[in-house]
């Protein structure tokens, strides 16, 4: 049954297993299979009107969740309502009830216009034909594509391109949106444009409950009313921007990235009277190191001396605030982008 409170989304712990052989030679060998909880006991709620962000690396578990609640995959473990609507029990509801725009699948027919796969997505809704026009209408020019309805989609931008598959996700006037890491591969200006869209047209003017999952961790800071850090599956931390933010209570951070890190070289910066503690982590092949501090320019010059006594140098280094960023890492140990 649809529930009256004000919870457009709520999980109790939530639970996706995946099986799978690590190598070619497990596979030909007929090895057991390894467990992998791509969703691991996730206890959430969503607010109606919300904005959230679920904030994690590639492989946190974002998508499965997207997926889970969206009734595209089916849960181990647990129960989740969307719209009041259970999600195995009413999956036809849920599915009637929310828009969806998935990353990593073609979400359009390259071969037909904008019109023409507006038109076709909006019948599976069972609209009359005189809604479909109008659907179609409305959701073009909410977007800003109307003069751009007869092109082919093979030929529209990235940008664009993804414009159109939000209209698509906003045909049947759904309450709920699940946005899977909408500017991803966009240019950085036009990204900026579309994450306003999202926050003032779709968001606030047309009072959209929005699940965006990202892993940057700006995009999550400027538009989400609440984030959920992901990672191993596993909801880490649960706040608004500002308030993980201030979990840090360090005022500054370092951060290093350096040809080298030893222990003995970690433990002598630690006995630092103004560092109050170090996160080291491996991003992208490289070692970095966040050093956690009241004050960088009281210790930048000790910290290089200890560096260099340990034959190590930094290739780069920078101080900032604390960001989203910085309170995943101090939390799970690791970047986000894994």
């Amino acid at each position: 049954m649809k529930s009256g409170d004000d919870i457009a989304i709520k999980t109790n712990d939530l639970t996706k297993i995946f099986l799978r052989r690590n190598s070619l030679m497990s596979r030909l060998k007929k090895k057991k299979k390894i467990e992998v909880r791509a969703v691991d006991g996730i206890d959430l709620e969503v607010h109606e009107r919300e904005l959230f962000g679920l904030l994690g690396p590639n492989g946190a578990g974002k998508t499965s969740l997207i997926k889970l609640l969206s009734t595209l995959l089916l849960p181990d473990k647990g129960t989740a309502s969307v719209n009041g609507w259970d999600i195995e029990k009413n999956s036809f509801e849920v599915r009637m009830s929310i828009g969806l725009t998935l990353s990593s699948e073609r979400q359009l027919y390259w071969k037909l216009s904008a019109q023409e796969n507006l038109e076709y997505f909006a019948s599976l809704y069972l609209l009359r034909p005189s809604e479909i026009r109008q659907r179609v209408e409305d959701t073009l020019e909410l977007l800003g594509i109307a003069d751009q309805r007869d092109m082919l989609i093979e030929n529209f931008s990235s940008g664009n391109r993804q414009k159109v598959a939000l209209a698509r996700a906003l045909l049947n006037d759904p309450p709920i949106l699940f946005l899977d890491e909408p500017t991803i591969g966009l240019d950085p200006s036009f990204s900026k444009g579309f994450r306003k869209l999202i926050k003032d047209r779709i968001n606030k003017s047309e009072s959209k409950t929005i699940l965006l999952t990202t892993h940057y961790m700006d995009e999550a800071d400027q538009l989400c009313n609440r984030i959920a850090f992901i990672n191993e599956g596993r909801i880490v931390a649960l706040d608004t921007p500002r308030n993980l933010k201030r979990s840090i209570d360090e005022k500054e951070i370092i951060t290093l990235n350096l040809t080298k890190a030893s222990d003995a070289m970690v433990s002598e910066l630690e006995r630092l009277e103004p560092i109050h503690s170090i996160e080291r982590y491996v991003q992208d092949d490289s070692n970095f190191m966040k050093i956690y501090t009241d004050s960088a320019s009281s210790c930048i010059q000790d910290i290089f001396g200890i560096l260099i006594k340990h034959g190590s140098h930094a290739t780069y280094y920078r101080t900032s605030k604390p960001t989203l960023e910085d309170v995943f890492i101090k939390i799970t140990g690791s970047g986000l982008d894994g």
